[in-house]
């Protein structure tokens, strides 16, 4: 509600005055146009009730109605709009094998070396009846969800020069990807030892049957072997890039009394391939590796759910946060320019300001108060992700 001109005759401006006003117009309009995508999400409550709430109290004490009428046209939003509570998230773990059942990958491939040399003995047993063991293992303890392929390589020709083209090229798939876990079985027992070794075509091989976009640790290729690539191949560089492809799989080797200098050469590999790499040389430490892959499995895939809510959780509690701040402070920076641009310009068109710059007053405290609103928000939704963070932190450790 505009105040009576101090002088009964229209006051007539001067040249410099008009364009003084027409300088502070467009000062206000460049300021409404830079707050405007600062305040663009703080705006969707604007019909709600006039004034803040929690200047209620101030808004009785003034008892100026023509107060709350001259404000409210410059209202910006409803400040409510700034404060919304973080989505924070829980995150749940596998406990131990001793506790509860292994939680498997959804795809699984068994490649196992048919090399010539699995033919040999360890604690008087043939190496490649460890492997079978061992992929019967994996196959048999798979939930009726999980996909496996058997695949096998090096199983023709022979093991001798004359025998080495066939062999390389041998990469055979007995059984397609299936859920059918007795004739993964039945297939696994049928394998024979006779040639050499193209790890790294086979690993080629199972990449081809995964899919693409696959979580970290849903997708898992598991080796048996008794040596390193004898075909010529770089099963180093392919284990990684199956890694860090598409299908984001890891590869695991199971490895039957083999020599340092071979194991070192699996043991890189498995690395590249985002697993680890065992060496066995009885059923007992065949069960032992097994249990060891499982194990590792589970606490990579706890570490990984961890680390993604804990991340979350902060995210989402600075996000809140930072809204909050941004939000006032642009709902403050509007109504003070658009007040303060009306103040000056009434004074410049030399009209008496004290009911103006009463209710400017009035505004400040306002303003103050909705800034200390803002800041106790930050500190309440930072706590709030904390807390939710420690008890994620304490799941987990409970989980190891």
């Amino acid at each position: 509600m505009e105040q009576p001109e101090t002088s009964g005759e229209p006051h007539a401006m001067t040249p410099n005055l008009r364009r003084t006003d027409r300088l502070v117009g467009i000062y206000t309009a460049v300021a409404m146009l830079a707050l405007y995508p600062v305040l663009a999400s703080c705006d969707r409550k604007t019909d709600s009730a006039a004034g803040y709430k929690t200047q209620a109290a101030t808004r009785a004490a003034d008892g100026s109605s023509e107060v709350e009428a001259y404000l409210r046209q410059f209202k910006a939003g409803d400040p409510e709009a700034c404060f919304n509570d973080p989505a924070l998230v829980d995150a749940s773990f596998t406990a131990s094998e001793t506790v509860a059942g292994p939680v498997p990958p959804a795809r699984v491939i068994v490649a196992v070396d048919a090399s010539g040399s699995m033919a040999g003995q360890v604690s008087s047993r043939q190496k490649l009846d460890l492997a079978k063991s061992a992929a019967a293992a994996f196959v048999e303890e798979l939930p009726p969800t999980a996909e496996a392929g058997l695949l096998v390589f090096g199983q023709a020709g022979n093991n001798r020069a004359d025998g080495k083209a066939l062999s390389c090229a041998a990469v055979d798939l007995p059984v397609e990807m299936t859920h059918d876990r007795a004739a993964l079985v039945r297939s696994v027992s049928t394998i024979r030892p006779v040639g050499w070794t193209p790890l790294a075509a086979a690993l080629k091989r199972a990449e081809a049957l995964l899919t693409a976009n696959g979580g970290p640790g849903k997708q898992v290729i598991y080796v048996v072997s008794d040596g390193q690539e004898t075909c010529g191949g770089d099963p180093v560089t392919v284990a990684r890039s199956i890694n860090q492809g598409s299908t984001k799989a890891i590869i695991n080797i199971i490895g039957f009394a083999v020599p340092s200098g071979e194991a070192a050469s699996l043991h890189a590999v498995a690395a590249a391939g985002g697993g680890r790499f065992v060496n066995a040389g009885t059923d007992r430490e065949v069960e032992a590796a097994v249990a060891r892959i499982r194990e590792e499995g589970r606490k990579a895939k706890n570490r990984l759910a961890q680390s993604g809510a804990v991340a979350q959780n902060r995210i989402a509690a600075s996000g809140a946060a930072a809204k909050a701040r941004i939000c006032a402070g642009g709902l403050i920076a509007k109504e003070r320019i658009a007040v303060s641009a009306d103040v000056a310009k009434k004074r410049i068109a030399g009209r008496d300001v004290a009911f103006e710059e009463r209710a400017e007053k009035i505004l400040a405290e306002r303003h103050a108060a909705l800034e200390g609103r803002a800041e106790a928000f930050v500190r309440a939704a930072e706590a709030k992700g904390d807390r939710a963070n420690e008890a994620i932190d304490a799941k987990a450790e409970q989980a190891r």
